[in-house]
């Protein structure tokens, strides 16, 4: 767990900002976002030879994967932005980093950008109770790159 000056990194710090929609960090637009995923992976099959044993390994594709959850305010907004559609947006890079007020002079912000971002659906999930309707949507991200990373690079994803 990432601690700086005793306090470690929470959901309060996250600031998302995109250049491609306009929104920097004291935009307004994405302050009803609830929940942001993103993850890598890649598929690794083991290949096995005689007596059943593994003799090398097969790497497959990379994948990344994305989701944030907003609330109906922030897709109204958005919407407004893409032509009157969350799938108009056309793609975005989403820039996720973390914002610390107790940071000492060392302190370097963490930075993760979801590149080729794009929206492919709309809707709403709303039911008897709700206080707040958020719905989570898929980022589809083409590439996910973390810091130290360089975006141009195959490795990097």
């Amino acid at each position: 767990m990432a601690v700086i000056n005793d306090v470690a990194y929470s959901f309060s710090m996250i600031k998302l900002t995109s250049a491609a929609l306009g929104i920097t960090d004291d935009s307004s637009i994405l302050q009803g976002v609830s929940a942001i995923k993103w993850s890598k992976s890649r598929e690794v099959k083991n290949n096995y030879g005689l007596g059943g044993n593994v003799v090398s390994r097969g790497f497959g594709n990379k994948v990344c994967t994305g989701s944030i959850t907003m609330d109906y305010n922030t897709q109204q907004l958005l919407k407004k932005l893409g032509k009157g559609s969350l799938m108009d947006l056309g793609e975005f890079d989403l820039v996720l980093s973390f914002a610390n007020a107790f940071a000492g002079s060392d302190w370097t912000a963490e930075t993760v950008t979801l590149k080729g971002c794009i929206l492919t659906e709309e809707g709403i999930d709303a039911k008897n109770d709700d206080t707040d309707i958020t719905k989570e949507f898929n980022l589809n991200p083409k590439k996910i790159v973390t810091d130290g990373e360089s975006s141009d690079s195959d490795s990097s994803l």
